[in-house]
């Protein structure tokens, strides 16, 4: 991850090309209710993210982009199931990545993104087993997404899916302790729209 973190680091100077985008994205997550002894895995909610991403041309006359970005996303938390009374938590993630793709500014772009994640929140609840737990997200993870669209001129309009967030989940009721790691529901697909400051 120090590797990603320093091409990163090396890369962004150069991606102040041929398009410089503010791109917004609701994100959609199904929450499902839980049923068991262990809940909290699809604590993760629906939110938004705003992100500023510079791409260019890979090479003259290319198809092939490299670039960078940087956003900003919030999430709602709130465990669901049955005898289940949750808090209303969230979940402020600030992802930092590299993107590969393809298409420019006219026609139809896919990207892949790939770098790491700040990430701060928390949600606590408690059962009718007398039992108190909270999922806790771990400050820095991972962070993928892949992405595909249609761009002209200025604006864009695409879908994207990225991965989850991991957190800590701990749990305690007089007959039962537990602590562990897990990954918050499957990956959250987004709507993006996007403008362009810069192009070319």
């Amino acid at each position: 991850m120090k590797k990603l973190f320093l091409v990163f680091m090396l890369l962004t100077p150069l991606t102040y090309g041929d398009r410089s985008e503010i791109v917004v994205s609701p994100t959609y997550v199904t929450q499902k209710k839980e049923n068991g002894s262990k809940v909290g895995k699809y604590a993760l909610g629906s939110g938004v993210k705003v992100s500023k991403e510079e791409i260019a041309s890979f090479g003259d006359g290319s198809n092939t982009v490299i670039g960078a970005g940087i956003g900003v996303s919030y999430n709602s938390l709130k465990v669901k199931g049955n005898g289940v009374k949750s808090d209303s938590g969230n979940l402020v993630s600030v992802p930092l990545y590299l993107i590969f793709g393809i298409g420019t500014n006219n026609g139809i772009y896919t990207k892949i993104s790939a770098g790491l994640a700040v990430r701060n929140g928390s949600v606590k609840w408690t059962d009718n087993s007398g039992g108190f737990g909270e999922i806790k997200a771990r400050p820095l993870t991972g962070y993928a997404a892949f992405g595909i669209g249609v761009r002209k001129d200025r604006f864009s309009i695409g879908v994207s899916a990225s991965t989850s967030t991991k957190a800590k989940r701990t749990y305690s009721s007089p007959t039962k302790h537990y602590r562990d790691n897990i990954m918050l529901s499957g990956a959250a697909i987004s709507l993006d729209f996007g403008y362009a400051l810069k192009y070319e």
